[in-house]
């Protein structure tokens, strides 16, 4: 894949707020590089070598290109519903908005960055031109469009010059972002020439992309002789291509390969299939009927993908039917990923009253993902259950949830004479929420001349995850005056690990007096 690993994506926010965004008209940004005339794109190249001689610092040429339609990078969007994948500074969107609208972008330019002296590229990434950027500082020469012609040829003899280099990755990717028929070809060049096996998985991942190479894709998983990580990621390729018809193709695949990692692999990616109802149909019958309990277990994990309301039935029937611990728990989670209603109130009931405890934690932390909208249910679920591993758990879900209901059940169960450990969760909860409350009660927890040890020690392992601001004074404090001799060591022991000047001149305070 593309050196970082493919993040899927359910309806997320991208960006927090509009300010973020940085957003100009890609003419604005175009006015603020030097523009270099030139005959072709090679000429070009050259007049901007000439123009940055003088300044004798790193500079960027860049261009623009006819761009893939269906891609997006750094688009400037708040929700994404698909797949993202980053390589250096460029991140590329393939999916949708929540209302189903494509995302993608037409002013991108690739971006090389040279040495003034050898003036030998040392970066590459392409860059959507309308977010602003400082470039780092560097100097940009514009050389305005390059034809789909010169640009391919170019960007190939830079991969094939530096087979083992990351400006080869870059290179491809810049490859697959060009709307031009060629690419299919260069990209299925790579996998059959290159000795870099992370081009070779880049290129795979975009014959996806590029679409109409199911039967290359196909060759590639079934080839016995070739490394399973680029089969595996030619299954991937294929689940995540636009082409129709890819769930036949995966389906006939996960029939004649043998291997079984590579057999869950296909699985895994008709889940992302378009094809969405003989997607559905082909993982419903594996995890009902694969001898496999991991191939099992990947099926109903893409099961929880599909928003109907079949699938949250079909999920608790599985749950009931199949004996193997690990195959419920994905059942449980695929059940909370489909915020079906009966599927939410199976949840809780499992929650409540199943035999083994650690799927019942696997169910609270499934309820959680509700929200404010769980925190009832989960406080009554604390407030009725005696196990302690419970009660942790249902904390722990409860922690998660942005919620002051939820913050004065954790100073009530921090100040009550619950078990030791549940307490201790607790404190440590409240010293994850930053505010002036959590703090004063974690300072009079930790001070109190007759509290007990282990919950003072844990209130201040959370008082030295605050702001050094707050923390490091307070800690001091205690490492100088605390009664109890464990609470002083653990208070030394944090500010030993801040590397805050105070603490450094409170050791040489406390080594000058020994």
């Amino acid at each position: 894949m593309i050196r970082a690993a493919i993040l899927f994506f359910a309806l997320v926010g991208v960006v927090a707020a509009a300010d973020d965004l940085q957003t100009q008209s890609p003419t604005t940004t175009v006015q603020s590089f030097t523009a270099v005339e030139g005959a072709d794109l090679m000429a070009k190249l050259e007049a901007a070598q000439t123009k940055a001689s003088a300044r004798q610092t790193p500079y960027w040429s860049a261009y623009t290109f006819d761009v893939r339609p269906g891609v997006a990078v750094d688009p400037a969007i708040r929700e994404f519903n698909g797949t993202m994948n980053t390589i250096g500074d460029t991140t590329v969107f393939i999916g949708t908005t929540p209302t189903g609208q494509t995302v993608e972008t037409r002013n991108l330019a690739i971006f090389l960055l040279r040495d003034a002296a050898s003036n030998q590229i040392t970066r590459m990434e392409v860059y959507n031109l309308e977010r602003k950027r400082e470039y780092s500082g560097y100097p940009v020469y514009w050389l305005g469009r390059a034809n789909n012609e010169e640009s391919l040829n170019y960007l190939r003899a830079i991969a094939a010059a530096t087979p083992l280099d990351m400006l080869s990755e870059r290179a491809v990717l810049s490859i697959a972002l060009h709307d031009d028929a060629r690419v299919g070809g260069m990209l299925k060049n790579f996998v059959s020439s290159s000795p870099n096996q992370r081009i070779r998985s880049s290129a795979v991942y975009w014959l996806g992309q590029v679409g109409g190479e199911q039967t290359f894709l196909a060759s590639l998983v079934r080839n016995e002789t070739e490394d399973n990580k680029i089969r595996q990621s030619a299954a991937h390729a294929i689940g995540h291509s636009r082409d129709r018809g890819t769930v036949v193709t995966l389906q006939g695949l996960y029939e004649s390969l043998k291997d079984a990692p590579l057999r869950r692999s296909v699985i895994a990616a008709v889940g992302h299939s378009i094809d969405q109802q003989p997607a559905y149909t082909f993982l419903l019958s594996v995890a009902k009927n694969d001898a496999d309990w991991e191939s099992r277990r990947t099926a109903v994990k893409q099961l929880g993908h599909f928003q109907r309301e079949d699938a949250a039935e079909e999920l608790m029937k599985i749950y009931n039917t199949d004996a193997n611990i690990e195959v419920k728990r994905a059942a449980l989670r695929s059940l909370a990923e489909t915020k079906n209603p009966r599927a939410q109130a199976r949840l809780l009931e499992i929650a409540r009253s199943d035999a083994s405890s650690e799927l019942r934690k696997t169910a609270i932390r499934g309820l959680s993902e509700r929200g404010e909208a769980a925190v009832d249910d989960l406080l009554k679920l604390f407030d009725s259950e005696t196990a302690a591993d419970v009660r942790r758990s249902v904390l722990q879900s409860l922690s998660d949830i942005k919620s002051t209901r939820v913050e004065d059940k954790l100073f009530e169960v921090a100040k009550s004479n619950d078990a030791v450990d549940v307490r201790r969760q607790a404190i440590r909860l409240l010293g994850e929420r930053v505010g002036k409350r959590s703090f004063d009660f974690l300072s009079q927890t930790a001070q109190s001349p007759t509290g007990d040890a282990e919950v003072q020690v844990q209130a201040v392992r959370a008082i030295s995850e605050r702001r050094s601001e707050e923390s490091v004074p307070l800690l001091i404090k205690i490492a100088k005056s605390h009664p109890n001799q464990l609470v002083r060591k653990q208070a030394i022991r944090s500010l030993g690990e801040t590397g805050d000047p105070r603490a450094v001149e409170f050791f040489r305070e406390v080594l000058k007096n020994e």
